[in-house]
């Protein structure tokens, strides 16, 4: 499994973050920044993909809750 990631921000905080990512996952790409038109930062173009030398992770099931809307009082 693969998943393409865009970054956009700081180029120091950009950095760090892909340091932080390169430590559970094996990252591909973040070695170019390009500047954001029209705004400030940069972006990096990542390709992220969990080691193959870790077990994959157990998912847990969600449960979506809806809250009654008559037990809010105005």
């Amino acid at each position: 499994m693969t998943i393409k990631v865009r970054l956009s921000g700081e180029p120091a905080e950009i950095e760090e973050l892909v340091a932080h990512l390169c430590e559970g996952f094996e990252v591909a790409g973040g070695d170019r920044a390009y500047p954001n038109r029209g705004s400030f930062g940069v972006r990096v173009y990542l390709e992220v993909r969990p080691r193959g030398d870790q077990p994959p992770k157990r998912r847990v099931p969600s449960e979506r809750v809806n809250p009654s809307h008559e037990e809010i009082e105005p």
